[in-house]
């Protein structure tokens, strides 16, 4: 596997400086020569960001697409588009159908998928996975768990996949009005989970629930759990990965090269997410992994309301009379996401009350407000005085206080 990622990798250098401009202006500007490049730390500093994709998404393309999708920024508003061919979905397929092979999935099988398809890679590359592995699938959309449980009791279905907290709700709903039978496997992708709602979906279904790690920029899944549920089984067929900025207990920034993609490659692209390689050995699968995320660079936050940042709250406080500063908690309210709106207010009459909040939530975050009325999710409004939250010199706007092991 290293020879052949050694070799991948040197041809994408060269590929990618032929006929992407991005890296060409880049690399003549550093003195890097493509033609001598053969491992990542031959780039030296150079890595490649999401501002970067932000910014000019077409100068990274080195061949023509024939699709594209989106991924919400951390820091802005602006999205970043990530362009594919169809031959790459194909190729993607391939390497998902090895994973849930892995799990136990065979042609028998059916499938049914709740995954968003606005944008969004995951349901795309789940059918095409399926389409390998020859099984029966059926695409529902992220419909309200409970009309996804009304609707689909009659196909038989032997595997459920979406967003882990969608699944939780699922899960409450089949624990009031029974579980289907048949059901050997749950797969969830999309966010974090904690170890406590897991083993509640799995003593539901009686059965597994494999978590998936992926981001748009890579097309899908980066890795997979196995049945053994240790870490996330990197997809090494398709990237290279290294792990930078490691700390002492080599916790750091996870950056991967993509190997088999030639519309738009992307070389040593900083992902973002914390998270160290798992040095033991796997009893079920061969390869590298890497442990369940530790956090984020930024402060971009994955919840049951989808990617939180903090520019996205700022419209919604400022519409809002009588606050000052303000920060978005998170945390676990029993098994579900509890989103907590902590806001200094100056307790004057007419100063901002609960109900004001969550009015002015509920039109700028609609879907997320759907999302809480499906149960899926929990919202919390707190006062506290002026010059409260702030307690150094830079207000930390949003907290993460879940645990996930």
């Amino acid at each position: 596997m290293a020879d052949l990622q050694e070799k991948n990798f040197s041809q994408t250098i060269r590929y990618v400086y032929r006929h992407s401009l991005f890296y060409k202006k880049k690399w003549d500007a550093l003195g890097i020569r493509a033609d001598r490049v053969r491992r990542p730390e031959d780039l030296g500093d150079f890595f490649t960001t999401a501002e970067d994709i932000r910014e000019n998404p077409e100068a990274f393309i080195c061949r023509k697409p024939d699709t594209a999708y989106e991924t919400t920024g951390t820091t802005s508003k602006k999205t970043k588009r990530v362009y594919f061919s169809r031959q790459e979905v194909k190729e993607a397929g391939w390497a998902g159908a090895v994973g849930l092979w892995g799990l136990g999935m065979r042609p028998e099988d059916r499938v049914a998928s709740a995954f968003d398809y606005s944008f969004w890679v995951s349901g795309p590359v789940l059918q095409a996975s399926c389409e390998v592995l020859g099984c029966f699938h059926v695409e529902a959309g992220r419909l309200d768990p409970r009309e996804f449980y009304e609707r689909l009791a009659d196909y038989k279905l032997t595997v459920l996949v979406g967003d882990p907290s969608w699944l939780l709700r699922l899960s409450e709903i089949a624990e009031e009005k029974g579980a289907w039978p048949g059901v050997k496997l749950l797969i969830g992708g999309g966010e974090n989970f904690a170890e406590a709602a897991r083993r509640y979906v799995e003593n539901v279904w009686k059965t597994d629930f494999i978590l998936s790690y992926g981001q748009t920029e890579a097309f899908g899944a980066i890795g997979m759990e196995s049945r053994e549920k240790k870490g996330y089984h990197l997809n090494e067929f398709h990237n290279a990965f290294e792990i930078i900025n490691p700390d002492k207990e080599n916790y750091g920034e996870l950056v991967y090269t993509t190997l088999n993609r030639r519309v738009m490659p992307l070389v040593r692209y900083r992902s973002g997410d914390l998270t160290r390689f798992i040095q033991a050995p796997s009893l079920s699968m061969p390869g590298r992994r890497i442990e369940k995320l530790k956090g984020r660079v930024d402060e971009w936050t994955p919840t049951a309301m989808g990617n939180i940042a903090p520019w996205m709250f700022e419209p919604l406080f400022q519409r809002v009379d009588g606050l000052g500063d303000w920060q978005v908690v998170v945390d676990k309210d029993g098994k579900k996401d509890l989103v907590s709106f902590h806001l200094e207010s100056d307790g004057s009459a007419g100063s901002a009350s609960r109900e004001t909040v969550l009015s002015e939530f509920k039109k700028e975050f609609g879907e997320a407000w759907r999302v809480r009325e499906m149960g899926l999710l929990a919202i919390d409004v707190k006062f506290f005085p002026k010059g409260a939250l702030r307690n150094g010199r830079k207000l930390r706007r949003i907290i993460d206080n879940r645990k996930f092991n």
